[in-house]
């Protein structure tokens, strides 16, 4: 009789990181490769061997790297914008579509918060084929996203109707899982599905909240104007003088210098916007900007955080080269809460 007891066999999530890493040779995969000890520890010579080859490996890694800043030194500044492509393109798709988000803003009222639940239902499709693994309950997902925009465009006070379409929102997920006929993952299920809504109902709802405020029009306003020069001059300044990698294993495209210029060129993009509007100090706008600026940066990167831990690289195919809704509103998505936040504590 064998004396080794049956152990329980772990058990893999849907898209986890062992599956991604492995499939689509992306960083972050468990294994000795990542500092685990193997269950048999090599000897000594095959350390050293090891240590040797890692030391080749990083030699290699860095006399490319010196190779690449030297080519990048040696460009012309039109040569380093288009390096990497990107900016007339990004340009091209972006006008019409700000001419058309300028347009609902200034309407307001039910068109725009139409228009916004319909931007928020597209965005909730991606984020739920990017978490596809996972089963998400897509119907509680999309009532309860459309409730939420519908509550705060809706009620007097649209605070309470964020907060009410928000919490009516986690009810409909929980029914969803309720009445499934089979309950297996149903946990995981309902925990995607909320996340979706949060993450993409609850910017979406504060969005219309911020349209509804006594000067609504120039607060989103603000909002789209450091979201949209943030990103247009961390790009561009970092073609020109991106050294430094601030998030290599999530975006390896973003540096310091990139987010240094985006955050000094947007905010002064809403201190002299700010100028024009009588309802908000310059110092206010200038806070207002920073603010923008940085919430807009960290919602860039964790949008990417999620497609890189599922191996995606675009959340979808809708404006074709240029990725999806999510891939464009990212960073809007944080801007408008954080926006929201300080405009209010700042001026009313």
């Amino acid at each position: 009789m064998s004396s080794r007891l049956p152990g329980r066999r772990r058990r893999e999530r849907p898209g986890s990181d062992t599956e991604g890493a492995q499939r689509d040779g992306l960083p972050g995969s468990p294994g000795p490769a990542d500092g685990e000890p193997d269950e048999t520890p090599p000897d000594l010579d095959a350390r050293d061997a090891d240590t040797a080859g890692n030391d080749g490996e990083l030699n290699e890694l860095e006399i490319v790297e010196a190779a690449r800043r030297e080519r990048l030194a040696s460009r012309t500044i039109r040569q380093r914008i288009a390096a990497g492509g990107g900016l007339g393109s990004r340009v091209a798709v972006a006008v019409p579509g700000v001419v058309g988000l300028v347009a609902l803003v200034v309407v307001g009222g039910p068109i725009f918060a139409v228009a916004v639940a319909v931007i928020a239902a597209l965005a909730l499709s991606e984020f739920y084929n990017l978490t596809a693994a996972w089963r998400p309950l897509r119907w509680a997902g999309f009532l309860a996203v459309l409730l939420a925009v519908a509550m705060t465009a809706g009620l007097g006070s649209p605070e309470r109707g964020v907060l009410l379409g928000l919490l009516s929102g986690i009810g409909l997920v929980a029914v969803g899982g309720l009445i499934l006929g089979r309950r297996e993952d149903v946990t995981g299920r309902m925990a995607v599905t909320a996340f979706g809504l949060l993450y993409v109902g609850g910017p979406f709802a504060m969005l219309v909240a911020t349209r509804a405020l006594p000067d609504g029009a120039g607060a989103v306003a603000n909002v789209f104007v450091g979201t949209w020069v943030f990103d247009t001059a961390s790009f561009v300044g970092g073609k020109l003088w991106g050294r430094r990698r601030i998030a290599p294993r999530v975006s390896p495209g973003k540096t310091l210098e990139g987010l240094l210029v985006g955050v000094l060129v947007g905010t002064l993009a809403v201190a002299f916007a700010g100028l024009y509007m009588e309802w908000i100090d310059w110092w206010q706008s200038l806070i207002v900007g920073f603010v923008v600026c940085m919430a807009g940066f960290v919602g860039d990167l964790f949008e990417s955080m999620l497609k890189r831990d599922v191996g995606a690289k675009d959340s979808g195919r809708l404006l074709r080269g240029h990725g999806g809704i999510l891939d464009r509103f990212d960073a809007l998505m944080f801007a408008t809460v954080a926006a929201y936040a300080a405009t209010v504590f700042l001026v009313y």
